[in-house]
Parts: C-alpha cells; sequence; structure tokens
C-alpha cells in the first residue's frame, strides 16, 4: 500500500490531494482534503485499470499541470 499527499494549496480543490494506492483490492482512493483541517471535501475510489476516470476526476480538482504529476505518481506505484 502506497500513500501520499500533494500539498498543492489554492490549485486544488480543498488545497491538498490525497493518493492511496491498495494492490490487494486493486483500487485507488483520491481525496481532496481540506488545507487547514484535513477534512475531506471530495473523495473516490477506483479500480487500478481505470485510468482515465482517475484523469477525468483528478482535472475536475486541479490543473492539468498537478493532474499530470499526480497520475505520473499512481502510475509508479500500481504495478
Amino acid at each position: 500500500m502506497a500513500k501520499k499527499q500533494f500539498k498543492i494549496g489554492e490549485y486544488a480543490v480543498g488545497g491538498i490531494i490525497s493518493v492511496e494506492t491498495n494492490p490487494k483490492n486493486e483500487t485507488v482512493s483520491i481525496k481532496a482534503l481540506h488545507y487547514d483541517t484535513k477534512k475531506e471535501v471530495r473523495g473516490q475510489i477506483f479500480s487500478n485499470e481505470d485510468t482515465s476516470s482517475m484523469d477525468y476526476f483528478l482535472f475536475n480538482l486541479t490543473s492539468s499541470y498537478y493532474t499530470g504529476k499526480v497520475m505520473n505518481w499512481i502510475k509508479a506505484n500500481i504495478k
């Protein structure tokens, strides 16, 4: 299980994107967290193979630059 928080700030909904991969269930959990309180603003769980839906969800949370950064990390940690 790999977990990472991307502290993006004003370029993301809430300010923090939290990603957690679970190889046992073959899922990826993506959450937008509030920067100060760390409470979940939005979140969704995806299948490892559903990268296009992950990309679309991330693009709705942050800019294309940070979407690319998060997706690169996800792809490196789901294999």
